[in-house]
């Protein structure tokens, strides 16, 4: 190389130019399982291949290279009746994930070199996003069966679902309130939200809609334009039979 010439200013033109390209480093997976007692236990996986259903009933499946004592580890807590729980889960091409439990060691392949690629797999169902605290895991989101007041101190999110806190007076312990409990960020909460999503621009202004809340299950139908007179700023609620009815609205308040 000419001397007249800096070498990082030589190199800074030939990555800008694409003459030459950085060298990248093997791709790996890291993994945090939750064991007994709360210990959790690392494994690292070369070379891994993370396949995710869009569906729920369907399986997700990760695969990766593994040393012998690894292999070994990750079979011994996967073998309890309800599988291993996956803490964390970093893999190229995904956030960082957590898996409630069922994770099975479905297959473990010796190459001829000698190397050992081992496959895990777990239901589609149980998979969310990881938390951000340190400990990692799913956080599970709540979806109320019945309408639920917007000013409780409960954490919502845009699946409709929330995070109860314990002295909240309609999710709270006392209350015990029947909910709906999915991973957040997995499947079920992607849909759930891309459908409010989808009905809050559809909804005209002004629509009403009456939910009746019965043996478990919600009932939906629009009622055109509705005024209700409320009593203290909460929604008007009327027992039905067995069933509870709900009006909201942008205008039903």
């Amino acid at each position: 190389m000419d001397p007249l010439f800096d070498r990082r200013q030589v190199a800074a033109w030939l990555l800008a130019h694409h003459k030459i390209e950085v060298p990248v480093g093997p791709a790996v997976a890291s993994l945090v399982l939750a064991g007994p007692g709360g210990t959790q236990h690392r494994f690292r996986l070369d070379g891994p291949h993370l396949a995710l259903a869009d569906d729920v009933a369907g399986e997700d499946q990760l695969s990766g290279w593994s040393t012998d004592a690894d292999a070994d580890a990750l079979a011994e807590l996967a073998a309890g009746e309800f599988g291993a729980s996956v803490r964390r889960l970093t893999a190229p091409g995904s956030g960082p994930l957590a898996v409630l439990g069922d994770v099975r060691v479905i297959e473990r392949f010796r190459s001829g070199s000698g190397g050992l690629r081992v496959t895990l797999a777990w239901p589609a169902r149980v998979r969310g996003a990881a938390a951000e605290e340190a400990a990692g895991g799913v956080v599970r989101h709540g979806v109320p069966y019945a309408g639920s007041g917007e000013g409780c101190a409960c954490r919502r999110y845009d699946c409709g679902g929330l995070v109860p806190v314990s002295w909240c007076a309609e999710h709270g312990d006392a209350a015990s309130p029947v909910l709906e409990w999915h991973p957040g960020g997995g499947i079920r909460c992607t849909a759930l939200a891309g459908r409010r999503s989808q009905a809050d621009s559809s909804v005209p202004s002004g629509a009403c809609f009456l939910n009746l809340v019965s043996a478990g299950h919600v009932h939906q139908a629009e009622m055109g334009t509705l005024r209700m007179r409320s009593r203290n700023g909460h929604r008007d609620r009327s027992p039905i039979g067995t069933a509870e009815a709900d009006v909201t609205g942008p205008n039903c308040l």
